[in-house]
């Protein structure tokens, strides 16, 4: 040591924090009207027409739930200083990571979680896979309530789990549980309820009386939560969030939390930055296990620091994109409204994700993707693809330019007007 101090070097002392600040960074701006060239970025969203043959193509990616944004410039700035200031060595998680969770709950949506609940996750998905592995068999049946994620059945499948759906109610446009309907599966035999809170690709934000009578059903017939919210951060209009273990003891009982800021600083493609708070220790003690015994549970320097920058300071980037987004949906869905072309729009109360609801268009899925993707060059997602109640939807992702969310209109006013 000594000798590297006689030849100049200086040694970090204490704890690496990233920068924090309440306003806009000094010499770092953002411009959510700017068009990013994405192609050749090894991103899954331009991918599909590259893989096409289709690089240079006039048609627009709006489907994978990722944003056209430059990421946080805090984030990206934390992930610079420490590529250039530290050695990228063997890391364990560190406290700050932990806290951050913690902190950023109790901030954002009111929830007071103890650190001992909170641990890091490989990814969302992938923590629901080993959530799986861990409480579940084989042939076990895992309950959905859809149109939902489609990942949740995918994988639920590749686990060698049967998922068993049990439809939202829509009335006019609006989505609520089937309480009914859980009651009479739940009679059958099923172990766990995946719940996507907020909910995908409906946008909707469940309120604390449905969370608290779906977390009172489950404790009475013995169903654990899995309760995915990545999405909570992407809350609109000044709505709350509210997180699924904190509604009542029973679903803090019953219910294991799911979380990343993935969405909401939009840096996907760092895994590793997930998180799940889980306040019953014996479910807590048991996934950790698991997690650790796949060597899971080591997240990356990079990951640890993204999330560690990304809740630790004030959410202004954050506020903004929110802003900008909000003005997309609204641009959308009054564009449906003030057009008749047999198409309408749910506005969602969080994410940049917007379900189109097609049906009166009379069009069978295939020829209503062929419309959207050959005639109007949009790749949207297939709104059968969420499972029942999907079938003459489509899922539209307005994180993007205004720009490109105005063209994407243009477009479809040719094709179905």
């Amino acid at each position: 040591m000594k000798g590297l101090a006689a030849a100049g070097v200086v040694l970090p002392t204490g704890a690496w924090f990233p920068s924090c600040s309440a306003d806009k960074p000094e010499g770092l701006s953002w411009d959510f009207d700017k068009v990013i060239d994405r192609f050749g970025s090894w991103s899954i969203k331009y991918g599909r027409l590259e893989d096409l043959g289709e690089k240079g193509s006039t048609k627009l990616s709006m489907w994978i739930a990722d944003m056209d944004f430059m990421t946080d410039p805090l984030v990206s700035k934390a992930l610079r200083d420490r590529v250039d200031n530290y050695v990228l060595g063997y890391t364990r998680t560190p406290v700050e990571f932990l806290d951050s969770v913690v902190s950023w709950e109790k901030r954002m949506h009111g929830y007071d979680v103890a650190r001992e609940w909170v641990a890091p996750c490989p990814g969302v998905i992938a923590s629901l896979n080993q959530a799986y592995l861990t409480f579940t068999e084989p042939g076990d049946t895992i309950v959905l309530q859809t149109p939902v994620y489609d990942h949740f059945r995918i994988y639920i499948e590749k686990m060698g789990r049967i998922p068993v759906e049990n439809p939202l109610i829509e009335e006019n446009g609006r989505y609520r549980m089937d309480f009914d309907g859980l009651e009479r599966i739940f009679e059958e035999g099923s172990k766990v309820l995946v719940l996507c809170n907020p909910q995908n690709p409906v946008g909707i934000l469940w309120d604390k009386e449905t969370l608290a009578t779906l977390a009172g059903i489950c404790e009475r017939h013995g169903v654990m939560v899995f309760s995915d919210e990545i999405h909570s951060d992407l809350t609109l209009r000044g709505r709350k969030h509210i997180p699924f273990c904190s509604v009542s003891e029973a679903a803090a009982r019953v219910g294991l939390i799911f979380g990343s800021p993935t969405k909401s600083f939009n840096f996907a493609g760092l895994s590793g930055t997930a998180w799940c708070i889980i306040p019953d220790r014996e479910k807590r003690e048991k996934l950790l296990g698991t997690l650790e015994k796949s060597k899971l549970d080591e997240p990356s320097i990079m990951s640890l620091t993204a999330t560690i920058a990304a809740y630790s300071h004030e959410p202004v980037w954050l506020d903004a994109v929110k802003e900008y987004i909000q003005g997309n949906l609204d641009l959308v869905y009054d564009f449906f409204k003030d057009n008749d072309l047999g198409i309408k729009a749910v506005m969602p109360e969080a994410s940049f994700l917007i379900w189109l609801d097609c049906r009166s268009l009379g069009l069978s899925q295939a020829e209503l993707m062929s419309r959207f993707s050959d005639d109007a060059g949009i790749i949207l997602n297939d709104g059968i693809s969420y499972g029942t109640g999907g079938e003459g939807f489509v899922r539209m992702n307005v994180g993007c330019p205004r720009s490109v969310v105005e063209e994407a209109l243009s477009r479809i006013r040719k094709t179905f007007g």
